[in-house]
């Protein structure tokens, strides 16, 4: 028997690598969302990571809303590097080129680091320089790192999950056994009842003769209209199914199939509270409906 942990769509993982004297940090970021949805923020010069990002990703998480941050910043903090550095030959030419034409023009006015500064998207060197995908090398471990974190916190979480669910899934089991027995021994009840009523409106409109017959028959009809075994015997169906899937989740889209499941527990608790004639049994019926929200609540963060 395949015995794959139920997997939460909330994790978190983080990662560095270092490249050249900068630091690149990794971060993924995952909740709940009903399909797949990867999101990348990273710096121009790190755009190419985002295809083997992607990649990695769907390779191993079926759910959640996925956010990736790249982010770079210098190793140093003495402020040797800088992300924008200078090439210095464009600085140079610019300068020469700057004082040719201050010369040529007959100006005066000197030309100065400040004066310069003015042109400096002509000397700035995109970090792009540094970061090619020649870095994949040493990045791309970093990327896998976090993901791997962000995966096994997902798992960690899940553990949880199914906790809590086969706990509920035990309470919800005791519920439909305590309604089993209200409604076991409340059929007699409601039949003394229901014949008690009939006989009382058949005096108030004074019938003297009673087909026994077809008093029998209003009897059953009247029973039966509250009978709920038919709900009982479905709703434990799906405990069971339920529980097989909390316990053995090594099919696809585990999550959904136990939403689906709990959907169709709230339409036989509903069915059955309509039907309750017994204070007891209305009382169940609503500590089952309890439960059930409950469990959705927590089913729809599961994979």
């Amino acid at each position: 028997m395949n015995t794959t942990p139920l997997v939460s769509m909330t994790g978190f993982g983080s990662a560095v690598a270092a490249v050249e004297g900068w630091r690149v940090g990794v971060e993924f970021r995952s909740v709940n969302q009903r399909g797949l949805q990867v999101r990348v923020m990273s710096p121009d010069s790190l755009r190419w990571l985002e295809p083997h990002i992607l990649e990695r990703v769907k390779g191993s998480v079926e759910r959640g809303r996925i956010e990736v941050r790249i982010d770079l910043e210098p190793a140093q903090d003495d402020g040797s590097a800088d992300f924008r550095q200078i090439d210095q030959d464009r600085f140079a030419a610019l300068a020469r080129t700057l004082k040719k034409l201050a010369l040529d023009n007959r100006l005066a006015t000197p030309i100065s680091l400040h004066s310069l500064w003015e042109y400096r998207s002509f000397f700035e060197r995109s970090i792009g320089d540094e970061f090619s995908e020649d870095s994949a090398d040493l990045i791309l471990p970093a990327v896998d790192e976090a993901l791997a974190e962000m995966i096994e916190s997902r798992r960690r979480e899940g553990r949880g999950i199914a906790e809590e669910l086969t706990e509920h899934l035990g309470q919800l089991e005791k519920c439909l056994n305590g309604v089993d027995e209200l409604r076991t021994s409340g059929q007699q009840a409601l039949r003394t009842r229901a014949e008690q009523r009939l006989r009382e409106a058949l005096a108030e409109f004074e019938v003297e003769t009673v087909d026994e017959g077809r008093l029998v028959q209003e009897i059953a009809y009247y029973v039966e209209k509250g009978d709920i075994s038919e709900e009982l015997q479905r709703a434990r169906s799906h405990v069971e199914k339920l529980s097989g899937l909390v316990a053995d989740t090594g099919s696809d889209g585990v999550g959904k199939k136990i939403d689906f499941y709990l959907q169709e527990m709230i339409r036989e608790t509903n069915t059955m509270g309509s039907k309750s004639q017994h204070a007891g049994l209305t009382d169940l019926v609503i500590e089952m409906k309890s439960l059930v929200e409950k469990m959705r609540e927590q089913a729809a963060n599961v994979e």
